[in-house]
């Protein structure tokens, strides 16, 4: 007996123990109100709090009247604590939708009203009498219906509060795992407690334990929200993307399942597959009703309105090897795109395969860029090259030929302007065919390269001195390496009378260091602006290619290029030793992607036509 006069003393003393603790977390979480959750949370915080108050003040009134009061307002303000905390999990774990917060505060409500008024009902409790244990005033009585659908109810909402973030700690990883595990696990003490007072277990049926039991969930509270900053993040964000990912993004979206018929699909979707379909939804369609990923790519203008049609494009098989991105064709609503379509396995928690997400990449733009670059080249590599090769052969034959000085001069200004065409021709045409053929890397001798490269220009300069060790080898593309050196060495010979160019390389901490620099005037600032810029205008334009091949190679290569023009001019090029920039993409790339490229676009807004 003696024992139970102490643990109902206990009782008393648990309970505003835990009152204490639960308003000192209410006082420091009341900073992060307007978080996701917070607010429900502190209310669930302060429904506890009066709960465990009024539980450890009723314990020492003995008037049966008064203490019924006092039981009813207790028992009250217990039942909020449940659908309060399911109002917090539904907010924090981002699920708020039709079932919310104020989903169940009605239900909550009438539930309360019901109990606190019990002392005036009978269908909350029954057989209530004051059975004193040692010093406190511990009761006994029987549940009825209403009574146990309000023991019923917050328990329950608590468990689905529970169920829910226990879902958060096994989705989403270790970022929000220790907070929401600690949070779920408070209430197991409470939850026991509970148990304990409807079935009757325990020493005694009249000592209640529930507000004792909220000292272990007050401490666990506290370190997820004090010790590790629960409403620092929280899983609303992730939870949020998970479910808007695909809807907001602009590029198509497919998600098929094992038998390729379409089960989810974004709204960017929705022009890309018309295809003549009839109704609002794509859902159930048979993915070959949409795209044939398996055909061959059809030439322009071979599909029919409508029709869509497809093939694997090796050269744009960038990404995975295995996985190489499909090529298909669509024409709807009388415009022709063409798409890379990429593929992800969707599996399930134990790794079966149980879809498949297609991602469509629009490349209509890049594509006809290539194909105007294709005519370009063409017209660079033949047609250009071979007309200006008859005009210098003439004005050579004029010049020759003729008596008249201005004659002579005019024929030598027209071989000259004929020449520096050529030339322009050869230089683009020599990186086009480094670029189609990507950088190909291999252990090269740098001291070979370099002196290929300024082998021509020797003999227009006073001085072309070459610095490098003779075993200095590097993993690099020898071609593109070459065309950097070479239409450097070539700038200087051109621009500045009788100059003396040195060319030095070092090989060192995985890094190709090559600097060629002359005794000229500098490259005026009116030919660099353009590569610093990344494009070309009308206004702003370099007056050759030489510099923009250099810009372009290095890039391809994944180096950095810079211009020195203070003193003469010295031009550091820095390449990494091996494998770093394969896809030539940089600033005005020869593939159409770049700013300032071959076919004369500028950073303008292109049309949203694909065909114009």
């Amino acid at each position: 007996m003696s024992g139970l006069v102490a643990l109902s003393s206990w009782l008393a003393v648990g309970s505003l123990a835990a009152a204490g603790g639960t308003v000192a977390l209410v006082a420091y979480l009341w900073r992060h109100l307007g978080k996701p959750g917070a607010g429900w949370f502190v209310a669930t915080l302060v429904a506890q709090a009066l709960f465990c108050l009024l539980a450890g003040l009723s314990l020492t009134v003995a008037d049966p009247g008064s203490r019924l009061v006092l039981e009813a307002l207790t028992w009250a303000a217990l039942t909020w604590v449940g659908p309060l905390f399911l109002a917090f999990a539904l907010k924090y774990t981002g699920r708020s939708g039709l079932l919310d917060g104020w989903t169940v505060v009605p239900v909550a409500a009438l539930a309360s009203l019901v109990v606190a008024t019990a002392p005036a009902n009978d269908v909350v409790l029954r057989n209530f009498r004051v059975d004193p244990t040692g010093p406190a005033a511990t009761v006994s009585y029987a549940l009825e219906p209403w009574g146990l659908f309000a023991v019923a109810f917050g328990t329950g909402t608590a468990g689905v509060a529970v169920a829910l973030l226990l879902d958060t700690v096994l989705s989403y990883g270790p970022l929000y795992r220790r907070e929401a595990a600690a949070v779920a696990l408070s209430t197991v003490t409470p939850t026991v407690g509970v148990t304990m007072w409807v079935f009757d277990l325990g020493p005694d049926p009249s000592l209640a334990f529930v507000a004792v039991m909220f000292v272990p969930h007050v401490l666990l509270d506290a370190y997820a929200f004090v010790g590790s900053g629960m409403f620092e993040t929280n899983p609303t964000t992730r939870r949020a993307a998970d479910r808007t990912a695909i809807d907001d993004i602009g590029t198509p979206v497919l998600v098929v399942d094992p038998d390729a018929r379409v089960v989810d699909y974004n709204a960017a979707a929705d022009p890309l597959l018309e295809s003549g379909r009839d109704g609002t939804t794509l859902l159930g369609t048979p993915v070959s009703e949409l795209v044939d990923l398996d055909a061959d790519p059809v030439a322009d203008g071979g599909a029919a309105d409508g029709a869509v049609a497809g093939g694997t494009d090796p050269a744009a098989s960038a990404g995975d090897p295995g996985a190489a991105d499909e090529l298909v064709t669509v024409r709807s609503g009388g415009r022709r795109r063409e798409f890379l379509v990429s593929r992800s396995t969707l599996t399930d928690p134990k790794g079966a395969t149980v879809g498949t997400t297609l991602v469509f990449q629009d490349v209509t733009r890049e594509r006809r860029r290539e194909q105007r670059l294709d005519v370009l080249n063409r017209v660079l590599r033949h047609n250009l090259r071979n007309k200006m090769t008859a005009v210098a052969g003439n004005a050579e034959l004029i010049a020759d030929r003729s008596d008249d000085d201005r004659l002579v001069d005019s024929a030598d200004i027209i071989e000259g302007s004929a020449r520096e065409l050529i030339d322009i021709g050869e230089k683009a045409r020599a990186f086009e065919q480094c670029r189609r053929d990507g950088p190909r890397y291999r252990s090269t001798p740098v001291a070979e390269v370099l002196s290929g490269a300024v082998a021509d220009y020797r003999g227009a300069a006073a001085s072309v001195d070459v610095t490098v060790d003779d075993d200095a080898t590097a993993a690099t593309d020898p071609q593109l390496l070459r065309l950097v050196v070479a239409n450097l060495v070539e700038n200087a010979v051109d621009h500045v009378d009788d100059p003396t160019v040195s060319v030095t390389a070092t090989v060192d901490a995985g890094e190709l260091r090559v600097t060629v620099a002359d005794d000229g005037p500098g490259i005026p600032e009116a030919e660099l602006a353009p590569l610093d810029a990344g494009t070309e205008t009308q206004l702003n334009h370099a007056t050759g290619i030489g510099l923009w091949v250099v810009q372009w190679s290095v890039d391809a290569l994944g180096g950095t290029v810079s211009f020195d023009s203070d003193d003469g001019t010295t031009v550091t090029v820095r390449l990494p030793d091996g494998p770093g920039g394969l896809d030539g993409t940089g600033s005005g790339s020869l593939n159409g992607t770049g700013s300032g490229g071959l076919d004369g676009t500028d950073s303008g807004p292109a049309s949203d036509d694909p065909d114009t």
